[in-house]
């Protein structure tokens, strides 16, 4: 149609980090957990963070620019039975008014366990529940697993994974094929690129044979006809955190490319 198009020959790429946090929360009865259990609860809170997955690709300017939508608002409804990352205010093996040491507590709560279990068995074997079969059965079953899990967690604790996606830009350099994303460290998560501490997130890129296109008429620079276009090279682009390979894809990079010149009447 007789129109010019002009093009900036520039990549910025889009970073996209996976990062799992996972959360311990010490029972209130933890240091009884071998003496009742014969097991071994966390005695020590904590939180962990591990890089998941990375995924690579081209930003899109026109995505990027858009405003994101006004998020909806947000009510939280407090409860005694507590949530995924607390304990209820009022323990489930509570039967009492008269007040008992956290030990004789927590023998009550083994006990229940135990007792559960038994008449999770009963059930399962017939001996008792007559009545119970079919879907009945199935959530006497499920309650049962419910009640026992809310007192194991008195002595084992809970543990919490969230996973989040941290996206990164960025904007590429001619010749230029490593780039600090951010830092990393198992207890604080990402950081970035600037801290003086964890592991490098590092981006390599990884460039091609040259590009060639047959079908591309070029001809010398010297050419007064001549108009310079640039082609992007196909790289191999990875992230690692430390030596953990995370994320790769290929993608066209105009800065790992070379410029090529054409006749200006050419329409390519």
């Amino acid at each position: 149609s007789g129109a010019v198009a002009v093009a900036d020959p520039s990549t910025t790429l889009a970073v996209d980090i996976v990062v799992e946090k996972e959360h311990t929360i010490v029972g209130p009865y933890a240091r009884y957990a071998q003496k009742y259990l014969n097991v071994r609860g966390s005695l020590v809170e904590k939180t962990v963070y591990s890089v998941k997955d990375a995924k690579l690709s081209i930003l899109d300017i026109e995505s990027a620019l858009k405003s994101g939508e006004i998020p909806a608002p947000t009510m939280e409804v407090l409860s005694y039975m507590g949530n995924e990352n607390e304990f209820a205010k009022v323990l489930p093996d509570r039967m009492s008014l008269s007040p008992i040491s956290a030990e004789d507590a927590a023998a009550q709560a083994a006990q229940a366990i135990f007792t559960l279990r038994k008449k999770r068995v009963d059930l399962i074997t017939g001996d008792a529940g007559e009545n119970v079969f079919g879907g009945g059965l199935q959530d006497a079953l499920k309650a049962l697993e419910a009640q026992e899990q809310a007192y194991l967690e008195l002595f084992l604790g809970k543990k919490i994974s969230t996973t989040s996606t941290h996206s990164y830009t960025i904007p590429l350099a001619n010749g230029v094929t490593e780039y600090t994303v951010a830092k990393f460290a198992a207890q604080s998560g990402l950081k970035p690129a600037s801290a003086a501490d964890g592991d490098v997130v590092k981006l390599t890129l990884t460039p091609g044979a040259e590009p060639k296109f047959s079908s591309l008429q070029e001809v010398e620079a010297s050419n007064k006809a001549a108009i310079a276009v640039r082609i992007a090279n196909f790289a191999t682009c990875s992230v690692a955190a430390g030596n953990k390979m995370i994320g790769t894809n290929t993608l066209p990079v105009f800065e790992l490319g070379r410029t090529a010149y054409i006749l200006g009447s050419a329409k390519k």
